[in-house]
């Protein structure tokens, strides 16, 4: 319906189509002079911004005049007539028929686009426009010919189209590709099929991960999510995201393995790891020094050796050397955190010795303060059942050095069921 507004006294009356391409004035044939100002206002409350030298050439064309008690356009547009065209803001070429495999050397190449990123939108010329370019309120008209259904179907996986503006928005982090149909898509994860074979070479991939084979002799940073369809041998790793290795981790201990999120794997030995999750194992944990911001879990694994540390609780199957040899197992408050923050205090120390001031590592080291800070106030926030405890279902065999929180209990004997819980 249209909107219809008139002026206090009564004598002006402005109707507002609903196509918002016109708007009309009909001034009453009172004997009384017609204030322009009332005009002006009337306009203005309306909220009109355009449109008035094509009402004024529309009643030169039509040979209509300004009269009393009949109405006459105070504003008009004309709807565009044309057709709108997909602009893409990326490589065309490079996203057709990209699957998300690739050689280790073309990672630096590809272009990481973050969530919220326009991707590609509906345009046309408006220089090539035959109409007005805006609505009487000043927004922007579009073309008459657009497909809605058709523009909707374009949009692929972790991709939105949003229809207000036309635009296509990546609702994650990732690489584009354009499939044979022209749909557009995120892909999140990259897959490598095959590795560098020079020892030490480093990979860097600014999003999830996952790669087909073990992984041998190789420095690796991953902004995301990793998964590595064997061992993970003789490596390091810094992962922002979660690692699932279906293999062992073996021989990784300096710097060794840094996973900020959960970690799931088959077995570790002889490696150092830190993952800022829990961790959860199939088999054996042996001779490593393992630290877990969240629990260790495995129904059916074993910890023999080394020290293992974790801010939950520990459930394992057996715990402890059947053949001999010290295992520490450790149930602490924020233990990731700390490890990071030992790490990052004696390499501020070192930066400090050589003349570096280390003003970026000292912001780091403060922010991982805080990150510990809240996993105390979390801690003692706990609802008041949630305890820690400490779990060998199967047998714990000496000598077996265990600690919950501030707790220390020595094992001297084998055990069958060992289980210790948290003390008030």
């Amino acid at each position: 319906m249209s909107r219809i507004l008139r002026n206090r006294a009564g004598n002006l009356r402005l109707e507002l189509r609903d196509d918002r391409l016109s708007a009309w004035l009909t001034i009453s044939g009172e004997k009384r002079l017609t204030d322009e100002q009332d005009i002006l206002d009337l306009i203005e409350e309306a909220g009109i911004r355009t449109g008035f030298e094509e009402a004024a050439r529309y009643m030169r064309k039509h040979g209509l005049e300004k009269d009393f008690d009949v109405a006459f356009p105070i504003a008009m547009s004309r709807r565009v007539k044309g057709e709108s065209k997909l602009n893409y803001f990326f490589d065309l070429n490079e996203a057709k028929d990209f699957s998300g495999k690739v050689d280790a050397s073309e990672l630096e190449k590809l272009t990481c686009i973050e969530a919220g990123t326009v991707v590609a939108d509906y345009g046309s010329n408006i220089f090539e426009r035959q109409g007005s370019i805006y609505d009487i309120y000043g927004e922007m008209l579009q073309d008459e010919d657009f497909d809605l259904g058709s523009a909707k179907q374009v949009a692929g996986e972790n991709v939105v189209f949003q229809p207000e503006k036309r635009q296509f928005i990546a609702e994650s982090r990732g690489f584009i590709s354009v499939d044979e149909s022209g749909r557009i898509s995120v892909l999140e994860r990259l897959v490598l099929e095959q590795l560098p074979r020079e020892a030490g070479a480093e990979i860097k991939c600014p999003a999830d991960l996952e790669i087909l084979s073990s992984v041998r002799g190789l420095k690796l940073r991953v902004a995301g999510d990793l998964i590595v369809r064997g061992d993970f041998a003789e490596s390091a790793l810094q992962c922002l995201g979660s690692l699932r290795l279906e293999g062992d981790i073996v021989d990784c201990r300096e710097p060794g393995l840094n996973v900020a999120g959960k970690l799931e794997c088959r077995g570790i030995r002889s490696s150092r790891v830190l993952c800022g999750g829990g961790l959860s194992f199939a088999e054996l944990i042996s001779d490593s020094e393992v630290v877990a911001g969240g629990g260790i879990f495995s129904e059916k694994g074993s910890i023999h050796g080394g020290h293992s540390e974790c801010g939950g609780s520990l459930d394992v199957f057996n715990l402890g050397k059947p053949q001999g040899g010290e295992t520490l197992v450790e149930l602490s408050i924020g233990p990731y955190h700390k490890a990071l923050l030992m790490q990052m205090t004696k390499e501020l120390v070192r930066l400090r010795e050589a003349g570096d001031s280390g003003q970026e590592l000292s912001a780091r080291i403060k922010a991982r303060e805080e990150d510990l800070d809240a996993e105390l106030n979390r801690f003692l926030n706990r609802p008041q059942g949630e305890k820690y405890f400490l779990k060998a279902r199967g047998t714990a065999y000496p000598p077996l050095e265990a600690r919950v929180l501030k707790y220390e209990y020595s094992i001297r004997e084998p055990k069958q069921g060992l289980e210790i819980w948290e003390k008030d």
